[in-house]
């Protein structure tokens, strides 16, 4: 039989199970505005009865409840929701780290704008279409040098931006992976602390939120996903690699790689090996930084070296006031240190490559002619694995067809038709190093394309092919070094400017073309003070198609390179008004099944008070009851 005192019991344990819900309920109130907190629900069972089924059991029928208790406090989540959200994080934080970025590189540009690139550039032009109708008068003269002046001026600060940027996003990059080691080693220790209060039989609920939190928070930098096939502890990967596995954390570290400019590869600390690093603000960093503005950088940097190129090919040819010849309008600084383009690329003190931009042809060329001849011209790209490319020729082919055949195969090198009718040659960016930027890296020609046509190369075959990769290879050349320009130092956009002569005396700039006298192939005499041809013939670059191939003109690059930026930056946009929204629905499905609902809070709340309070009333009850059975036996 049970006892009266087993009713106080049970009324005990009823107080202490309702006392632990009312704590429960004030617990979830208290964090409504919590947003990383889960909703907790007290699970109430009821002890175990008094009497198991056996066969000494107690005569009397069925079993004596003794209340209730607390089986579990629940926490209310959703994982597959969790993952979701991180999945998606993930992507967030890889838009909005490129759009930050994106939009401070269309503010550089300051298009549209009077002090912007385009409108400097078309001024250039201007002036010089003015120089060619009035090229006797210095005024004239003093405008093409300070358009001059005003482009390169321009083209060196949008440079620095852009490269002050390119620093800025290798700064966060390694910001971002201190905090990726920090919040690492914060989940870390929070697995420590959850393995023992699981080992103690507890659910420690409010540090599985915090746990989940800094999930969150890191799937913001990196790709991570989570593991949780094992109970016993949880595993957080970056693409399929353990960054936290249980109470164990592999920390990352970022080294500086000297084939990209000096910038910072992300690697795991312990191998040294590199993280594959595909989503998140880290790879969105990455992706600035290696991608949009170093495209950006060459793209600077191509049309500051086209700029210069072909403008000083026409003004050498041309003559000044005083019958000056063979002078630059702009500068152009030399990588080499010798007119043989001999260059120490890989920094060991030797010399191992002959940097050559460009190179034009001694023969003029009819381009619309057949050329009679076949072979096979060779090339090497510029991309990582030095691939091997082969233009084949005909007899029936023009020189134009030819062309057309090089610039259509990607070779890093591009060929056009010069001001004087010959064939020129001109490297292009690389894909594989900044550092062998506008280096043509092989020319080979198995017939005489290069050879007897165009003058090019002074042999065919194997052992007449110029390869940059040989010291000395200029002398394969046919052309003398006038017609052969050297690579330039490197990011020529940093170092553009008008040259010491013409800054010096405007009376050198070429506006008077040279003519031919004596038939020796040379400009040797000027048409005189009061020509403007060779004005003309710079000023014509606006609308020639000698940029980077010969289809796009100076504008055209301009424009392209603008509105790519552009794009860029309504994708980014996009991408994050998407995210955002999809974001925010699985947010709002979270916290329908996470989150705090005050009004069913204080509805638990009054139903848990009034099964204490009724608790409290039976032991009150029972008390009485006592009471009086302890006065009958007196």
């Amino acid at each position: 039989m049970s006892s009266t005192f087993m009713g106080l019991e049970i009324s005990k344990r009823g107080l202490s199970s309702h006392q632990q819900a009312l704590h429960v309920t004030g617990h979830n109130i208290a964090n409504a505005e919590n947003k990383e907190y889960s909703r907790q629900r007290v699970v109430i069972t009821s002890a175990d009865p008094i009497y198991e089924p056996a066969l000494n059991r107690a005569n009397m029928k069925g079993q004596m409840g003794q209340g209730s208790q607390v089986g579990i406090v629940e926490r209310i989540r959703d994982s597959f929701i969790d993952d979701r959200i991180v999945t998606e994080k993930n992507v967030m934080g890889f838009w909005k780290s490129k759009n930050d970025f994106i939009y401070q590189i269309e503010s550089i540009y300051n298009e549209p704008s009077d002090q912007s690139l385009r409108n400097r550039m078309d001024a250039l032009w201007a002036a010089w279409q003015e120089l060619s109708k009035y090229p006797e008068e210095r005024s004239t003269r003093e405008v093409v040098k300070e358009k001059g002046v005003h482009l390169a001026n321009e083209v060196n600060s949008i440079f620095r931006q852009l490269y002050a940027l390119r620093e800025d996003a290798d700064r966060q990059v390694i910001l971002k992976v201190d905090e990726i080691n920090v919040y690492a080693a914060d989940i870390r220790n929070l697995n420590e602390r959850i393995q023992k209060a699981e080992a103690l039989g507890d659910k420690p609920n409010d540090l599985y939120d915090r746990r989940d939190a800094l999930i969150e928070k890191l799937s913001e930098l990196v790709n991570v996903s989570v593991g949780r096939s094992d109970k016993d502890e949880l595993i957080v990967y970056i693409d399929g690699e353990n960054l936290v596995q249980g109470n164990i954390f592999r920390p990352l570290k970022v080294v500086k790689n000297p084939e990209n400019n000096g910038m910072h590869d992300v690697v795991w600390k312990d191998t040294e090996t590199g993280v594959s690093i595909k989503g998140g603000e880290l790879a969105g960093l990455i992706d600035v930084r290696d991608v949009i503005i170093r495209q950006n950088i060459n793209d600077v940097n191509a049309f500051a070296i086209n700029l210069t190129d072909l403008t000083n090919e026409i003004h050498r040819d041309g003559f000044g006031r005083r019958g000056e010849t063979n002078k630059n309008f702009f500068k152009h600084l030399n990588i080499s240190d010798n007119n043989e383009g001999n260059f120490d690329l890989n920094n060991d003190g030797v010399n191992d490559v002959t940097a050559v931009y460009k190179v034009a042809g001694n023969n003029k060329v009819d381009a619309s002619a057949a050329i009679g001849v076949s072979g096979t011209l060779t090339f090497v790209r510029n991309d990582k694995l030095h691939s091997i490319a082969e233009i084949d020729y005909n007899e029936s082919d023009t020189v134009n067809s030819v062309i057309k055949k090089i610039n259509d195969a990607n070779l890093g090198v591009v060929a056009y038709i010069n001001h004087n009718g010959q064939l020129a040659l001109k490297a292009v960016v690389a894909k594989d190093d900044d550092r062998r930027n506008f280096m043509i890296r092989h020319l080979e020609d198995s017939g005489q394309f290069f050879v007897g046509i165009t003058g090019v190369l002074k042999q065919s075959g194997p052992q007449g092919s110029f390869d940059y990769r040989r010291v000395d290879d200029i002398i394969k050349f046919l052309p003398t070094r006038e017609h052969i320009t050297i690579t330039p130092k490197f990011n020529p956009a940093a170092t553009m400017a008008v040259s010491d002569e013409v800054l010096m005396d405007v009376d050198v700039i070429a506006a008077a073309k040279g003519k031919d006298v004596g038939g020796t192939g040379d400009y040797n005499t000027t048409n005189g003070i009061g020509d403007g041809t060779n004005a003309l013939l710079i000023a014509g670059l606006r609308h020639k198609t000698t940029m980077v191939d010969t289809k796009t003109t100076f504008n055209e690059f301009y424009t392209a390179l603008v509105s790519r930026i552009g794009s860029q930056g309504e994708e980014t946009k996009n991408r994050i008004e998407n995210q955002s929204l999809m974001l925010k629905n699985l947010e709002n499905l979270r916290q329908s099944v996470s989150g705090i609902n005050l009004d069913e809070e204080m509805a638990a709340m009054v139903a848990f008070q009034h099964a204490y309070n009724a608790n409290a009333r039976m032991i009150s009850t029972i008390d009485k009851m006592l009471e009086t059975i302890i006065r009958l036996g007196a």
